[in-house]
């Protein structure tokens, strides 16, 4: 079976979140699509390993924020590669509690849409949430971030948890001139020719010569944390 052809369904980059009596998470998810229109319902799925996913299990409601093309790595990993057990998504982001109690992340968001649960899917490891949409609004005119964008512009990485994750695309080719580095946390690949635009490394920087202080862009892991992408 070629597993690669899985590479050409397209999906979007979002974040979902929910809450549970006081305590709000989210997280990125790129499995989120309408399924039909009267009603509004979408569907989204979440690994049963994640903490969103007991929160939406106990609250019943969830809601989707649609990222923005502008969204920054550090951004998308902080709500993609942390876990909401052991820190605060929600310090030092811009979101709303909705009249539901479910929280939306507004940050880098061009609209968003809240549900309430009206059924579920167990398939193995993640489930299959299915919402009725109670509130939507559109927040910016902006342009949607593609799960192609985040990889091939942004040269993002998926998480081990994530429904579309396959072993396989952390295998990059490497390039002509210059060593690439992995991060061994969330598989991010430090490429010299690109650099890491949005933390001030310009292209062509050999990963030698990145400040002692420079982080993964995508989860912070530290230069320590990389080894040579072979």
């Amino acid at each position: 079976m070629d597993i690669n052809v899985l590479h050409n369904i397209s999906y979007g980059v979002y974040i979902v979140s929910s809450f549970k009596g006081a305590s709000f998470n989210g997280q990125i998810v790129n499995t989120a699509f309408q399924i039909t229109s009267q009603p509004v319902t979408v569907g989204i799925s979440i690994n049963k390993q994640n903490l969103t996913y007991d929160f939406i299990n106990s609250s019943q409601r969830f809601a989707i924020s649609i990222l923005s093309e502008d969204a920054s790595l550090g951004f998308i990993g902080k709500f993609g590669f942390k876990s909401g057990r052991e820190t605060d998504k929600f310090k030092d982001t811009k979101f709303k509690a909705l009249a539901s109690g479910c929280p939306v992340v507004l940050d880098n968001s061009i609209g968003y849409l809240e549900a309430k649960v009206i059924n579920k899917l167990d398939c193995g490891t993640h489930m299959l949430f299915v919402g009725e949409v109670n509130e939507s609004s559109m927040l910016k005119v902006g342009k949607p971030m593609t799960y192609e964008y985040y990889h091939q512009v942004k040269r993002g990485t998926t998480p081990a948890t994530a429904p579309t994750f396959l072993k396989e695309e952390s295998s990059q080719p490497k390039g002509p001139f210059m060593q690439k580095y992995r991060c061994v946390v969330c598989n991010y690949i430090y490429d010299p020719v690109a650099g890491d635009p949005d933390s001030g490394i310009v292209p062509y920087t050999p990963f030698e010569k990145l400040p002692d202080n420079w982080v993964c862009p995508v989860c912070g892991a530290d230069k320590g944390q990389f080894i040579k992408e072979s």
